[in-house]
């Protein structure tokens, strides 16, 4: 699978540790904080005396989940996975793909103007509980990465997606216009296009902060990774590489006319075979007698390009079981076929079958790594499914549709 610039940007940061130097944040601060917190909670449920050895034995997660205790939250607030969210993160994350005005807030600010409240909150809930529900997950993630970096990672952000959007221009030939007029149709602007990507951006950190922490690859994973993949990525067809003199019956020539040409040929071929074996070179005699044959190659003394041997048509599809019987450097012959003698020597083989995992090991860990990668998605995403389902959604929505509502409805000033 090809990756995003984002992605491959992120994975930089996280394997050389440039992203957080460049922003100055310090590792073990935000981390030791979050002990202390836990450490806290655990010490008021064990008692004045504390249990160090069940603080010892923490995970992370359990630490992180330690320090997600629900907090009082505002109607207009929902809290998921420790993270808080509100209306605004819902109506701003993203604009809305397509939408003319470029704003999911501002479309539902229009739909509220021509509506009752009662009309729209019957319209307008279902598309936002939809757009909660396909949010959530960058929301939380980008809500973390951005609390775990700080407020120093912004000018480093702002770096970073202004290369995105001169990269969205190139794509459109350099022409601002048209950039301009391509984010106009998804619905966005130059504003909305650098704040999702930046969201995108922490939010792919989110994920990769989480490998980061994973186990190193081991060898037997590679090994059983490698053999999940090799029948679609690594199956490596047969090949062989020959010098060929090709002495064809039909094109001999005879000085008795009762002599037939096949033995004429043969005989070429043996008397051939012995002067190889003494000592003679093959490629300049294949320069001369292969001219007999329809296949000639001018200055290749023989020499054939490397191919599949199952690709070999008749009459030279001989040559491949003759090839699977002998060494590279050995010479083979006469090799009888209808009309014709051949002489091969072999120059290189390769059995059919799978490439080695030496040859593409970085292949297979790249999988392991996006398998990795996926699956920690995946886990977030359970997570926040199983924290969203404690949520009180339906109130939350109510609220956000309500307060959209108010804002779209100002109440005429009293004169």
């Amino acid at each position: 699978m090809q990756k995003s610039r984002i992605a491959l940007k992120c994975e930089q940061w996280i394997d050389k540790d440039r992203f957080l130097e460049a922003v100055g944040f310090c590792r073990s601060g935000a981390f030791l904080h979050l002990i202390a917190l836990a450490v806290a909670v655990v010490a008021a449920t064990a008692g004045c005396g504390g249990d160090q050895a069940r603080r010892a034995s923490l995970s992370e997660e359990e630490i992180e989940r330690l320090t997600q205790t629900t907090r009082p939250v505002a109607p207009d607030e929902i809290l998921v996975s420790g993270e808080r969210i509100t209306c605004e993160d819902i109506m701003d994350i993203a604009p809305e793909r397509g939408a003319p005005s470029g704003s999911f807030r501002v479309w539902l600010e229009e739909m509220a103007q021509v509506l009752t409240l009662e009309q729209f909150m019957e319209l307008a809930r279902p598309r936002v509980r939809q757009r909660l529900g396909a949010d959530v997950s960058s929301i939380v993630l980008y809500k973390r990465a951005r609390r775990q970096l700080g407020d120093k990672i912004d000018e480093t952000l702002d770096k970073l997606v202004e290369n995105e959007l001169r990269a969205f221009v190139l794509e459109h030939g350099g022409n601002s216009a048209k950039a301009d007029e391509a984010l106009r149709k998804m619905g966005m602007n130059r504003a909305t296009f650098k704040e999702d990507k930046k969201k995108q951006i922490l939010s792919e950190y989110a994920v990769a902060s989480q490998m980061r922490r994973g186990r190193p690859i081991t060898y037997s994973e590679l090994v059983a990774t490698y053999d999940r993949m090799k029948d679609q990525a690594f199956v490596q067809s047969g090949l062989i590489q020959f010098r060929l003199i090709d002495i064809s019956a039909a094109r001999m020539e005879l000085t008795d006319p009762n002599e037939d040409p096949i033995v004429a040929a043969r005989r070429l071929a043996e008397e051939l075979v012995t002067r190889i074996v003494a000592g003679e070179d093959f490629g300049p005699l294949a320069e001369e007698y292969s001219k007999y044959a329809g296949f000639y190659v001018s200055g290749s003394e023989g020499l054939w390009p490397p191919r599949d041997p199952e690709s070999l048509a008749e009459p030279y599809a001989a040559l491949a079981a003759v090839a699977e019987k002998i060494e590279v450097g050995q010479i083979a012959g006469p090799i009888d076929v209808p009309g014709r003698a051949f002489i091969m020597k072999l120059v290189q083989k390769r059995e059919k079958g799978y490439v080695p995992l030496s040859e593409v090991q970085e292949q297979v860990e790249a999988n392991i790594e996006e398998t990795r990668r996926l699956e920690a998605i995946a886990r977030l995403d359970a997570e926040i499914v199983e924290q969203m389902a404690l949520a009180n959604t339906d109130q939350f929505l109510d609220d956000c549709l309500e307060r959209v509502y108010r804002s779209a409805n100002p109440p005429a000033p009293v004169p």
